[in-house]
């Protein structure tokens, strides 16, 4: 929304759109792996966003000839759905996602469809919502909702897949079942403090593992001081549970890049 403005967005063309803002973490950051991908196959045109990694399939692809334009991982998914021996599009996107190993949250886009994947271990969050004009949105983070007016309603389900187009919507589930193991690193320093991942309040989340942290390796101080930002609601449980004074002692400046 902050990209384009309320008016250019109101003068593209289309109903539906998928975007990515996620830095990369596997292959080279470079502007020919700025997600979404599209890619053209023999039934149409498939665009394609992702969050996780895979770690299968590429050298399998790479030896029986298939040619990659960029490092990143996202793009084996499509040469799955490209060399799938099912018709329909839907088929070929559970089918490659079953073939899939790794920690992965997706959404498709096609000329008619919109469709969101959660792995089958649910490692990264994936969560529904929908908007006051009854448009469904998906987005890994419960506060991008917020951006947008649109009310919480879900999270997708680990091994998934939700499936949006003119006559409503469709919930399928992938062949594949494991347990759940989700990603706790989330709650720890991806997410912000004031959404929620996997039903979960990251802000009492942290806020408990600084209590923890009093009771488990407690230490005599003055102070309790955050490395910010992740760890500031943290120490306000460590502060509040031993029962020492919380001082700021870093300062982040937000007008710089990471260092």
């Amino acid at each position: 929304m902050t990209l384009f403005g309320k008016y250019k967005l109101s003068e593209l063309p289309g109903s539906c759109a998928i975007a990515n803002v996620r830095y990369s973490t596997a292959g080279h950051s470079k502007l020919v792996s700025v997600q979404p991908f599209v890619a053209g196959y023999r039934f149409g045109s498939v665009a394609v966003a992702h969050n996780g990694n895979f770690v299968n399939y590429r050298s399998k692809l790479e030896d029986n000839g298939s040619i990659f334009n960029m490092t990143s991982d996202t793009e084996v998914v499509l040469h799955l759905i490209a060399t799938s021996k099912h018709r329909p599009f839907l088929l070929r996107v559970v089918n490659a996602c079953e073939n899939l190993k790794g920690a992965y949250s997706l959404v498709f886009l096609t000329e008619d469809k919109l469709v969101a994947v959660r792995d089958p271990f649910g490692f990264r969050p994936l969560v529904m919502g929908r908007r006051k004009n009854g448009a469904m949105v998906f987005a890994s983070e419960t506060c991008a909702l917020d951006l947008i007016d649109a009310t919480y309603e879900r999270e997708v389900n680990p091994s998934e897949v939700v499936v949006v187009d003119h006559t409503g919507i469709q919930s399928l589930c992938l062949v594949t079942h494991q347990e759940t193991k989700q990603c706790i690193f989330e709650h720890i320093y991806f997410a912000l403090p004031n959404y929620l991942v996997f039903r979960r309040s990251v802000y009492e989340s942290r806020r408990k593992f600084g209590e923890i942290l009093t009771i488990e390796s407690p230490v005599e101080c003055d102070v309790v001081i955050a490395v910010p930002d992740s760890g500031v609601v943290v120490v306000l449980g460590y502060a509040a549970k031993a029962r020492v004074p919380f001082q700021q002692g870093f300062i982040r400046l937000h007008y710089v890049g990471r260092t």
